[in-house]
């Protein structure tokens, strides 16, 4: 049984400003993918981590100009590299 990853209990369905842009780049991809997150920023230690396990894990995310948040699962074992950057109205997100 995998071990249950406590930062995926920190998520909340929120309506409050996303807190990051999280930026992945998978397998055979050439464009990263751009989520906006809502809830806790996972630091560069966690992405790590979740690379190097091939983590499942579910993030809280929105749409620009859409109400609420959903979850979205990422398969972390698929990820050749990720960052996080602070929101910004500037940027924009690619989901």
């Amino acid at each position: 049984m995998d071990p249950v990853d406590p930062y995926d209990e920190e998520q909340r369905m929120t309506m409050d400003a996303p807190t990051g842009l999280l930026y992945l780049l998978s397998v055979g991809k050439e464009k990263e993918l751009i989520l906006r997150v809502h809830g806790t920023t996972p630091a560069a230690e966690r992405l790590v981590s979740w690379m190097e396990q091939g983590a499942v894990v579910s993030l809280q995310v929105s749409h620009e100009g859409e109400p609420g948040t959903f979850t979205y699962v990422v398969n972390f074992r698929h990820v050749v590299a990720a960052r996080f950057a602070p929101y910004a109205r500037t940027r924009i997100s690619s989901f």
